[in-house]
């Protein structure tokens, strides 16, 4: 990426399907259009479904199983906009995310 725009990786959870549509309306709105998205579980479904040993510490976790990973590696000034966007959603819709400076990039026109 020699003279290509600083870049940057974003990874976000959505934790509900109530947050995930306005997150990839964000996206599109932010002008990113490249994402993967990973269903997820949090370690509060794998505790309750895969380690009984632990179930009085599951019901002190959220009951919430299910979530959405969206990977995506765009220029900054798109993953700046996105967050602008996100940031003004309820609480309770905005998604976890961290970005994170990327230095090289293969196979990706940015």
């Amino acid at each position: 990426m020699p003279d290509a725009a600083p870049a940057k990786m974003m990874v976000l959870i959505a934790r509900s399907e109530e947050s995930f549509a306005p997150v990839i309306t964000a996206l599109l709105d932010a002008g990113i259009t490249g994402a993967t998205v990973l269903e997820s579980r949090g370690i509060g479904a794998i505790i309750r479904s895969e380690m009984p040993i632990f179930a009085g510490l599951a019901a002190l976790l959220p009951q919430a199983t299910g979530s959405r990973v969206i990977l995506s590696v765009a220029p900054q000034e798109r993953i700046e906009a996105l967050l602008r966007y996100l940031d003004q959603l309820p609480r309770e819709r905005r998604p976890i995310g961290v970005t994170m400076p990327v230095e090289s990039v293969l196979g990706l026109e940015l």
